[in-house]
């Protein structure tokens, strides 16, 4: 995760009213708004999605480290609670809690805890992340299988 070169960029396509999806590599992921922001809620919103992609990337952390150890992770649950903020509107504060399965030593708790926030979601969101943007007009088309990333200026 350390390489900086430009990923496969991840194409958002317009699928109707104000659903969207996402082409992630071979995967296509689904938004779509709460019915009371004028969606059908056939998916989940974008602004969840950031609290997915920290509450799965912890789960594979702690996964990860609790397997290399021999350590038992079976029904390891992990609850992400995210927290609005305003002036300018974004989640203020993620809660993330890690429920493991009873018997896991108390001594690998704080190794768990700084593996847990090793992982590239959180130090992204602890750490902030420039972004971009870059407004292209011209026709539009359908993507292709060959994408070609631009880096912003």
């Amino acid at each position: 995760m350390a390489d900086n070169s430009p990923r496969t960029p991840i194409v958002v396509t317009h699928e109707g009213g104000v659903q969207f999806a996402a082409q992630v590599r071979s995967h296509r992921v689904l938004v779509d708004q709460p019915v009371a922001a004028g969606g059908a809620d056939a998916a989940p919103a974008p602004i969840e999605l950031l609290g997915a992609s920290l509450g799965t990337c912890v789960a594979l952390y702690v996964q990860q480290f609790c397997h290399s150890r021999e350590l038992p992770y079976d029904g390891m649950r992990v609850e992400v609670e995210q927290r609005g903020a305003k002036n300018p509107n974004r989640i203020g504060q993620f809660t993330v809690r890690v429920i493991l399965p009873g018997g896991l030593p108390p001594e690998h708790f704080e190794m768990l805890d700084r593996v847990a926030r090793s992982c590239p979601a959180h130090n992204t969101l602890a750490h902030g992340a420039e972004v971009h943007l870059q407004f292209d007009l011209g026709a539009v088309s359908a993507p292709t299988a060959e994408l070609v990333a631009h880096p912003a200026p």
